[in-house]
Formats: C-alpha cells, structure tokens, sequence
C-alpha cells in the first residue's frame, strides 16, 4: 500500500499469499499421504506390462494375477506364469527370467515376482482372485 497508495491492495496480497499456503499445504500432505497408501502403478505402465505378456502369449505362455502396487519410489508387480506342464523347471524359470528381464527394462524401479504354475492344471486358474477359495 505504502508504494501505490491503494488500500485494497495490501489485503488482495495477503489473500493470495493465504491461498497458495493452502495449496502447497495441501499438495505436501498429498503427497505424503500417497506415499503410506498402497496405489497400483499408473494405466500407461501397466498396458506396457500387458503388451509385453501379450507377445509371450503369442509363444504358447499365458499369465494371470498380474497384480501391482506402488509403494514410495519402488513399484511391485506379481504375476502367475503359466507354462506347458511338460517343460522343466529350469525351462520354465529362464522363461520366466526373460519377462521378468523385459518388463524391469520397461519399469526400472519395479521389483518382480513370478509364480510358475502349468497351463495345463485346473487349480492353476483357481487362484486368480486374491482370496483363494478353501477346498
């Protein structure tokens, strides 16, 4: 006011100022808040996800109970692998290694975890939910 001479204006500011307190308050406490919440990683990473898991499926693989969540800097993904019931283990696990492999080049802050299960087995799809049911 002292420079202009205007008496609304010293108000005007202090109004604004106020304002963005508030919001930057409340931008830090969601922030924050998000970081203690489990949140699933963004849409656009998991299409990437799904567009890599396609590409196996077109190898004779298949997947299910891809499962994703964010926690801080860090993004965790689970997935069950389904792979012919005749293969080996180490068969099954270097497929698996190789879209574990394909997928940290395409969320390189994710930490991977891959169940292998036989494409063939009924109970492989019986754990799809995260619940599974008791028999």
């Amino acid at each position: 006011m002292w420079a202009t001479g205007w008496l609304w204006l010293d108000p005007v500011i202090a109004i604004l100022v106020a304002m963005n307190i508030v919001w930057t308050g409340w931008q830090l406490l969601h922030r924050s808040a998000a970081g203690l919440m489990d949140v699933s990683i963004p849409d656009e990473e998991i299409k990437v996800i799904e567009g890599i898991l396609e590409g196996y499926r077109k190898k004779g693989l298949d997947f299910h109970a891809l499962r994703t969540r964010q926690a801080g800097s860090r993004a965790f993904i689970s997935m069950h692998v389904l792979v012919p019931g005749a293969w080996t283990v180490k068969q099954g696990h270097d497929w698996s290694e190789r879209i574990e492999a394909d997928i940290r080049e395409a969320v390189s802050y994710a930490h991977i975890t891959t169940h292998l299960e036989p494409i063939e087995d009924p109970l492989s799809l019986a754990d799809q939910e995260l619940d599974r049911p008791l028999d």
